[in-house]
């Protein structure tokens, strides 16, 4: 009996000491292996979510002449941070908003309030402003993202 049991714990050591080498959990003397891993993706990718507005949603109706601020949510659901970017006004209407306005920085993951200072037309009507991500330079960002945009009744 003692002998049998002597030789299931040989022969499971044996097997133990073929078996863990190939699992990569030792090199059978005790020492650790690393296991070899998938490369992983390190091309960085600039991306971008729209979280919401986070003032005046579309359809809201301001006062003629009235001066606001608008406010969008941004997340940076890229690999790049955002350094020197703005959002550009890409048309004109009645109503009077700054050309573009600063974003961040903001590190990848994080989101962004945004905000831009709007006078409303003098007279009634609807103001869709559409703005886009820009550098420093003005060169658009984010080509396949659809802009953002303020749409505002002037009551």
């Amino acid at each position: 009996m003692l002998a049998a049991a002597t030789g299931v714990v040989g022969v499971a050591a044996i097997l133990l000491g073929w078996v863990l080498p190939l699992l990569g959990e030792g090199d059978g003397n005790g020492s650790p292996t690393s296991r070899p891993t998938p490369a992983q993706s390190v091309s960085p990718r600039d991306d971008s979510v729209f979280e919401g507005d986070v003032t005046y949603p579309d359809g809201s109706v301001v006062k003629q002449g009235a001066a606001f601020d608008k406010v969008w949510r941004i997340r940076n659901a890229g690999t790049v941070p955002w350094q020197d970017r703005y959002l550009t006004r890409m048309n004109d209407t009645p109503c009077k908003a700054p050309e573009r306005v600063g974003i961040g920085p903001v590190l990848p993951g994080e989101t962004v309030d945004i905000k831009v200072r709007v006078r409303a037309a003098d007279s009634p009507g609807r103001c869709k402003i559409f703005w886009k991500m820009t550098d420093d330079d003005g060169a658009p960002l984010l080509a396949g993202k659809k802009p953002i945009f303020l749409d505002v009744t002037v009551g």
